[in-house]
C-alpha cells in the first residue's frame, strides 16, 4: 500500500497536469462523462489540451488495461499533443508524450518505448526515464532484478537532470531512489539519513507542499513497520499540506489516519473521521467518493451492521459507475458478496461473487481463487460441490495459481469433499491449509477463516477435541479481526462442543451469545428493510402526485393554447372564405383540364414502364446466367487443375496448383452467391466468408482440426470489394493452416469484420499459432501470398497491417466501394 502512495506523489512531480487530481494513481476528482463533455465544449485551446490529458490519464489509471482503454488513452494524448504543438504549448506536448509512453508500457512494448525515449532530450527525457523506472519499481516489489532496473533508470534521470540544471527532476530521481532503498529494506539509519537530506532540500526550495508529500511517503512505509508512528507522520504531512494550502494532500492524510484507526479497532473515531473526509472531498468538488464509502462499509461490517454496510458498498459502486471507473471495483463486488452471504441471501451472494470474479479476470488477467472460494460456499450449500470442483479444475488450467493461492484451493477442496461425505479426503486438504500457513506469509484473517472451517468440520465429524483446539485459537484473536457474524457461528460451534463434552453451563452461555448476536443482526436488518420499504413507498407516492400535478398543469396549458388557436383560426377562416370560394371555381375548371392532360400522359408512361420492366427482367436473367456460367467455368478449370495435380509428383507444383484452386474458389463462391441472390450488385459477407473459410480448410488434407471463430457483421459489399477481400482471406487462412500451428495443441483461426468509424470496414484474421519470425519484414518478404495480400489491399484503397500477438494478426482497413463501382471488379 505504501508503495502506491509513493508513486502517487512522484507522478505529481513528473506530470503534475495529470496527477493533481489523483489519490494513488487513480483520478477520483473527475468523472469521465464530465471530462468528455468539457473536452467537447472547450473553446480555449490550452484548456482543451489539459482536458485531453486528464481524459487520457483517466483511461490509463481508472480503467482496466483493456485494448480499448489503452487505445482511448493514446488517442486523447495524441490529440492533446497535436493541439499543444499547434499553439506552441511546450508543457502540453511533454505531458502528451509522457502519457503516450505510459500506453506503450501498459502494452509491454518496451522496445518502442526505449526508441521513443532515445530521441528525446531535456526534461522530457528525464520524465520518460522516471516513468519506465517507476514501472519496474511497481511490478518489482522486492524482486532484486526489477529493483536494480528501476534504480538504474532513476540514476540516469538524476544524473541527466543534474547536468542540465533541472533541480526538481533531479530531486524527483533522488526520491525514487529513496523508495528503492525502502523496498530493499536497506539499513534504517541510511534510510533516515537520506530522508532528512531530501526533506532539507525541500525546505531549501521553500516548498512545504513537497515536504508534506515526502512525509506522506514515509508514513505509508511505516504502515508495515510501526502503525502509531505512521499516524504521527500522516499528521505532520497534513500540517505541512495545510501550511502550503494543499487541501487535497491534507484530506488524503486524514483518510489514511481514519484507515489506521479502523485497523486498530477504533471504529467510532474512524467513522467520524471518514464522514469529515467526505465533507471535505465534497467541498473540493470530488465526483467519486468510492474510497471513503468503501471504508465506511468495512467499519459497519466489523460492527455487524450488515444492512448499513451494504448501503455504503452500493453507494461506493454507484460513485464508481457514475464516474466511469471500473478499476478495483472487483473489491467492492467481493465485499457485497460477502455481506449478502452473511445476510443469508444466497442468490445475491453468488451474483456479486461472480461479478467480482469476472471483473478481476478482465482487469488483472488472473483468477481470484479467494473470491471463488467464498462463492463456492454458497454453491456447496445448494448441493453443487461437484460443480465447484469442476469449475476449480478449469480455473487452475486456464489461470495457473500463485503459490499462496493453494491455501484457498486446499481449503475449498476440503469444503467440497466434506460436503460429498468424504471426510478422510477433506481432512487431508485441511491439513495442507495449516501446513501452508507455516510456509507462506498470509493475512492473519485467513488463519481464522481456516480455523473456523476446521472447527466446523471436526464438530460435524464429532471429533470435539480437535474442534475445541481450533475454537480456542479463534477466541484468542485480537478484537475485530473476526467479524461479528463469524463470531456468532463460532459461539454456536462452541455450544455444540461444550454440550458434547458435558460442559452444559458454558454451552448455554455460548448458545445465548450466538443467539443474541444473530437476533441483533437480523432484527436490525428487518427494521431497516421495513423502513426502507416505507421510504420507497412514500417516495413513489410523492413522485406519482408530482407527476399527476404536472400532467394537470400541462393539460390546462394545452387547453388555453387550443382556445387561442381556435379564435385565430375562425378569424382567418372568415377573412379567407370569400377568396376560397372564388378560387374554387377557378381551380375546378383548371383541374378538369389538367385531369384530361394527365390521363393522356399517364397512359403513355404506363406503356413505357411496361417495356422497361420487360427489359430489366431480361437483363437480370442474363446477368444471373453470366454469373452461373462463370462459376461453372471456374469449377471446370479447378477440376482440370485437380486432375493435372494427380499426375504431378513435385510437392511444390502440387501446392501451387492447390493455391490456385483456392483462389479460383474464392472468386467462384462470389459468382455462386450472386447467382442465388436477388441482389446482383452486392454479396452478403457473413455466409460468404464462412463458406470460403471452410472450403479452404477442407482443401488441406491434414490431421489437425482447425477451429474457426467468426465475428462478422451482417453487411453487404459490392463485388468490387468482395473478390479481393475473398482472395486476401484465402491467402491469410492458407498461411495459417500451412505454417502457423504446431503438431500438437489447439488450432484456432478468428475472423472478424465490422464497420468502424468513418464508414470504413476492418477485417481481422488472427490465429493462435507460432506468430511471425523475429526478423520478419513485410517489405522484404518474398512470399507471393504476402505480395498478393498487400496488392489486393491497395486495390481496395485500404491499409494492411501484420503483427505477432499471441499468434499472427492480420488487419485490413478499407473503405467500401462507391455506388458507381457496384458489380465491377
Amino acid at each position: 500500500m505504501w508503495n502506491r502512495l509513493i508513486i502517487a506523489f512522484l507522478l505529481s512531480v513528473t506530470c503534475p497536469a495529470i496527477a493533481q487530481t489523483s489519490v494513488g494513481l487513480m483520478d477520483f476528482k473527475n468523472a469521465l462523462p464530465d471530462l468528455q463533455s468539457a473536452y467537447t465544449r472547450a473553446e480555449e485551446d490550452r484548456s482543451k489540451v489539459k482536458t485531453a490529458m486528464a481524459i487520457s490519464n483517466f483511461y490509463l489509471n481508472n480503467k482496466s488495461y483493456s485494448t480499448s482503454a489503452i487505445d482511448s488513452a493514446f488517442r486523447y494524448a495524441e490529440a492533446g499533443g497535436n493541439l499543444a504543438r499547434k499553439i506552441g504549448y511546450k508543457k502540453g506536448v511533454e505531458d502528451a508524450e509522457v502519457l503516450k509512453g505510459s500506453t506503450l508500457i501498459a502494452q509491454k512494448r518496451f522496445g518502442d518505448f526505449q526508441r521513443m525515449a532515445g530521441i528525446t532530450q531535456g526534461s522530457l527525457y528525464c520524465r520518460l526515464q522516471l516513468l519506465i523506472g517507476r514501472h519496474y519499481l511497481e511490478i518489482g516489489g522486492e524482486e532484486k532484478a526489477d529493483l536494480d532496473l528501476a534504480d538504474g533508470f532513476f540514476s540516469t534521470a538524476q544524473r541527466y537532470a543534474d547536468q542540465h540544471q533541472l533541480p526538481m527532476l533531479a530531486l524527483t530521481g533522488r526520491i525514487y531512489r529513496y523508495t528503492v532503498m525502502l523496498e530493499r529494506r536497506a539499513d534504517s539509519t541510511a534510510c533516515d539519513n537520506e530522508f532528512r537530506k531530501i526533506s532539507a532540500l525541500c525546505k531549501a526550495y521553500k516548498n512545504p507542499a513537497l515536504d508534506a508529500k515526502i512525509w506522506k511517503i514515509r508514513a505509508a512505509y511505516m504502515m508495515d513497520v510501526n502503525v502509531p508512528l505512521a499516524a504521527t507522520y500522516y499528521y505532520e504531512a497534513a500540517r505541512l499540506a495545510n501550511l502550503a494550502n494543499d487541501r487535497k494532500i491534507a484530506i488524503d492524510c486524514f483518510r489514511e489516519i481514519a484507515d489506521i484507526n479502523f485497523r486498530t479497532g477504533k471504529l467510532d473515531l474512524a467513522e467520524q473521521q471518514l464522514k469529515e473526509v467526505i465533507k471535505m472531498y465534497n467541498h473540493l468538488g470530488y465526483k467519486n467518493l468510492q474510497l471513503p464509502n468503501e471504508m465506511l462499509s468495512a467499519i459497519q461490517n466489523a460492527r455487524g451492521n450488515l444492512e448499513i454496510a451494504v448501503r455504503y458498498a452500493l453507494t461506493a459502486m454507484t460513485f464508481a459507475d457514475a464516474s466511469g471507473t471500473d478499476l478495483h471495483t472487483n473489491y467492492l463486488q467481493y465485499r457485497l458478496g460477502d455481506l449478502c452471504q452473511k445476510l443469508g441471501q444466497r442468490k445475491e451472494t453468488i451474483y456479486w461473487y461472480q461479478r467480482a470474479i469476472e471483473s478481476t479476470i478482465k482487469a488483472e488477467h488472473r483468477f481470484p481463487y479467494l473470491v471463488f472460494r467464498q462463492q463456492a460456499i454458497a454453491l456447496i450449500a445448494e448441493g453443487k460441490a461437484r460443480l465447484v470442483l469442476n469449475k476449480l479444475a478449469a480455473a487452475i488450467k486456464a489461470y495457473p495459481p500463485p503459490p499462496t493461492s493453494y491455501i484457498f484451493i486446499s481449503m475449498l477442496k476440503g469444503d467440497c469433499y466434506a460436503a460429498l461425505n468424504q471426510p478422510a479426503v477433506a481432512e487431508q486438504y485441511y491439513e495442507q491449509v495449516i501446513s501452508g500457513f507455516k510456509t507462506w506469509d498470509v493475512n492473519p484473517v485467513y488463519y481464522y477463516w481456516a480455523y473456523q472451517n476446521l472447527a466446523a468440520f471436526y464438530t460435524k465429524q464429532r471429533n470435539y477435541v480437535k474442534a475445541d483446539q481450533y475454537l480456542k485459537k479463534i477466541f484468542s484473536a485480537r478484537k475485530n479481526i473476526v467479524s461479528v457474524t463469524d463470531m456468532a457461528e463460532v459461539h454456536h460451534l462452541k455450544f455444540k462442543v461444550d454440550s458434547a463434552n458435558g460442559h452444559y453451563v458454558d454451552a448455554i452461555r455460548h448458545f445465548q451469545t450466538a443467539k443474541s448476536i444473530t437476533d441483533s443482526i437480523f432484527n436490525q436488518v428487518k427494521v431497516k428493510q421495513s423502513e426502507q420499504l416505507q421510504l420507497q413507498y412514500q417516495t413513489s407516492q410523492r413522485e406519482k402526485e408530482n407527476l399527476t400535478l404536472r400532467n394537470s398543469n400541462m393539460i390546462q396549458h394545452s387547453e388555453l393554447e387550443k382556445e387561442e388557436l381556435n379564435r385565430r383560426l375562425i378569424t382567418t377562416g372568415l377573412l379567407g372564405a370569400v377568396l376560397v370560394i372564388c378560387l374554387l371555381v377557378y381551380l375546378y375548371l383548371a383541374k378538369q383540364k389538367s385531369h384530361r392532360n394527365l390521363s393522356r400522359q399517364q397512359d403513355e408512361i404506363n406503356e413505357q414502364n411496361q417495356e422497361l420492366n420487360e427489359l430489366v427482367n431480361e437483363k437480370e436473367w442474363l446477368i444471373k446466367e453470366i454469373h452461373h456460367r462463370v462459376k461453372n467455368n471456374l469449377q471446370i478449370i479447378s477440376s482440370l487443375l485437380n486432375a493435372q495435380s494427380s499426375y504431378l509428383h513435385n510437392p511444390e507444383a502440387k501446392t501451387a496448383i492447390r493455391d490456385s484452386q483456392n483462389r479460383m474458389q474464392a472468386i467462384s463462391i462470389v459468382h455462386h452467391k450472386l447467382y442465388q441472390s436477388d441482389d446482383l450488385a452486392t454479396v452478403s459477407l457473413k455466409p460468404y466468408i464462412e463458406e470460403l473459410a471452410h472450403s479452404i480448410c477442407n482443401s488441406f488434407h491434414t490431421e489437425q482440426q482447425v477451429k474457426f471463430v467468426f465475428d462478422i457483421s451482417s453487411a453487404r459489399l459490392a463485388t468490387a470489394d468482395t473478390v479481393p477481400l475473398g482472395l486476401i482471406l484465402n491467402e491469410a487462412i492458407t498461411n495459417s493452416v500451412k505454417y502457423a500451428f504446431n503438431e500438437n495443441g489447439e488450432c484456432m483461426i478468428r475472423i472478424s469484420l465490422h464497420e468502424i468509424e468513418g464508414g470504413a470496414y476492418q477485417l481481422m484474421i488472427s490465429d493462435n499459432g507460432k506468430g511471425l519470425p523475429a526478423d520478419f519484414d513485410i517489405r522484404s518478404c518474398p512470399s507471393l501470398g504476402m505480395k498478393l495480400m498487400v496488392g489486393l489491399t491497395d486495390q481496395l484503397s485500404g491499409k494492411f497491417d501484420i503483427r505477432s500477438q499471441n499468434g499472427t494478426v492480420i488487419t485490413i482497413t478499407f473503405p467500401p466501394a462507391p455506388l458507381s463501382m457496384l458489380g465491377k471488379y
